[in-house]
């Protein structure tokens, strides 16, 4: 009978880590090539050294080929930081193809790159200085394929505009600003785009009827961090149809293990309780 018991509960560990390893598969992106359009009017000589003109306020020419490395870098950084991505710096080796959909392979095209420049007037002593502040926006197009098949998984455009930056006193400083935010937005994108998801697995404490910590079943496996936060799901098959609902939200408080993390109830704590209680099946998704 003990023996049984114990086959059975391994049963259910194996079981029980292979979905959750099969819910959070890993992706591979092999990123290849990024293209920038060729201008419409001929480059002038300026253009072709790569150099910044500086006339005028205003618009600032930029040899947008030059950067064309810079973006796909970012690019690679954003897809490598999100939760369940890995990126390859080049093609894949015909061996590495899978057709279980966890290799897909990213090309680009990088529309926009550009500087603005202004002129902001601070106080210096007893005067008013006028100084020459920049700040860039690029857009860039990225396209996920299904390395087996071709098929397109997504397509989005991630665009840097004046709004994501701040002005700084050199144009090459205004680029590398708006690199760096378009490496947060690659990451911040794909992170929704393959979320990583748990399972309530015990309930920690509670005050007035209301749940004020959990223990969820990620872990240390995967890229996650104390101050990460998560939306929480209750889960319902209607007509055949999956249906959720927006529960509340945690916010992970420590990591505690491969596959076990100390969860903060943020929001939700009644609803959260009353579905643990009531045996309901609970979702939980990262929600950055």
């Amino acid at each position: 009978m003990k023996r049984k018991l114990l086959i059975s509960l391994l049963a259910l560990l194996v079981s029980t880590t292979m979905l959750a390893e099969e819910r959070n598969k890993i992706v591979t992106i092999a990123v290849t090539d990024f293209t920038c359009p060729e201008p419409e009017n001929k480059a002038s000589v300026s253009s072709v050294l790569g150099v910044l003109l500086e006339a005028a306020v205003g618009q600032v020419t930029v040899d947008k080929s030059k950067y064309v490395n810079d973006v796909r870098a970012k690019v690679i950084s954003g897809i490598s930081k999100s939760h369940r991505l890995m990126a390859l710096d080049g093609p894949f080796k015909p061996q590495e193809v899978k057709d279980d959909g966890s290799t897909l392979y990213a090309d680009g095209t990088v529309t926009n790159i550009s500087v603005t420049k202004s002129e902001r007037v601070e106080n210096d002593k007893d005067k008013k200085v006028t100084k020459l502040v920049y700040k860039a926006q690029i857009s860039v197009t990225v396209r996920l394929k299904d390395a087996a098949t071709d098929a397109v998984a997504n397509s989005t455009t991630f665009n840097v505009s004046d709004y994501d930056c701040s002005w700084v006193e050199t144009s090459e400083g205004a680029i590398v600003n708006a690199l760096s935010t378009l490496g947060a937005k690659v990451r911040d994108y794909y992170s929704r785009l393959f979320p990583l998801s748990a399972s309530i697995i015990e309930g920690a404490s509670e005050k007035k009827e209301k749940q004020k910590e959990v223990y969820i079943d990620l872990g240390s496996q995967f890229p996650i961090y104390k101050g990460l936060h998560l939306q929480v799901y209750t889960v319902k098959t209607i007509a055949g149809k999956v249906a959720r609902k927006s529960i509340g939200k945690l916010k992970i408080e420590e990591v505690m293990g491969d596959d076990i993390s100390l969860c903060k109830v943020q929001k939700g704590g009644a609803e959260i309780k009353a579905a643990l209680d009531a045996g309901d099946t609970i979702e939980v998704v990262t929600a950055e």
